[in-house]
């Protein structure tokens, strides 16, 4: 349970491309800096990798904002851009398992699911299937035939200020990408077009599509590396 981002990609990808979406995440750092973001490795502490085999992130465990009782969170229909300057100010509401924000924050750690995106995915991982599981009756209920043979990986961020480095990676990963890439989550584009505006500002780019659907940058919206 929690706010989830879910994406489906081949086993390998091109060394190339791989490499261009590299540099260009890697063109942004500088901006989460500043915005608040503090990313940390896989498991909260010591540096990201983001290199030409493999891009892993966290937040900081040891961000150094209030620990405060913010938990299970997940946000409001309508959030604003970046990151909350006090945490428990973004709280605007409860759901049945925790509480709404309407900005990212976290609870004294930044730290949540690590985010794992290698070139080449490891042996250990099976591509999806074409059932996807038995219904009480024992019927098969089937896959979209499109994610069929891909690799599936998710990220769930809790709507932590990471949450915004992983969006952009996605939607510079689904440019280079194109239609290998599919990209879906439990937000809306409400809560994708701050990184989807931070990454037309950046590259022009102007082609994410999450759930099936186009996301529009904010053009009036200036937020650049």
């Amino acid at each position: 349970m929690g706010y989830t981002h879910y994406w489906y990609r081949p086993k390998e990808i091109p060394e190339d491309k791989f490499r261009v979406i590299v540099v260009d995440f890697k063109k942004l750092l500088p901006l989460f800096r500043r915005l608040g973001i503090k990313l940390a490795g896989g498991l909260g502490t010591g540096r990201p990798k983001v290199n030409d085999q493999e891009v892993v992130f966290n937040g900081s465990r040891f961000c150094g904002h209030p620990k405060n009782g913010i938990s299970i969170p997940w946000p409001a229909p309508q959030v604003k851009f970046g990151v909350a300057p006090k945490p428990t100010k973004a709280v605007v509401g409860t759901w049945f398992a925790g509480v709404v924000l309407d900005q990212r924050t976290c609870n004294g750690d930044c730290s949540y699911e690590t985010f794992y995106f290698p070139r080449v995915m490891p042996d250990r991982y099976e591509p999806v299937g074409s059932i996807c599981y038995y219904d009480v009756n024992g019927r098969p209920v089937y896959n979209d035939e499109r994610v069929v043979g891909r690799y599936f990986g998710f990220c769930k961020t809790a709507f932590r200020p990471y949450d915004l480095a992983v969006n952009c990676f996605l939607i510079i990963a689904r440019h280079h990408l194109g239609d290998d890439l599919i990209v879906r989550s439990d937000g809306t584009a409400a809560h994708w077009v701050d990184a989807v505006t931070i990454c037309f500002n950046a590259f022009k780019y102007n082609d994410f599509v999450l759930n099936d659907k186009k996301v529009e940058p904010l053009v009036s919206q200036t937020i650049t590396p």
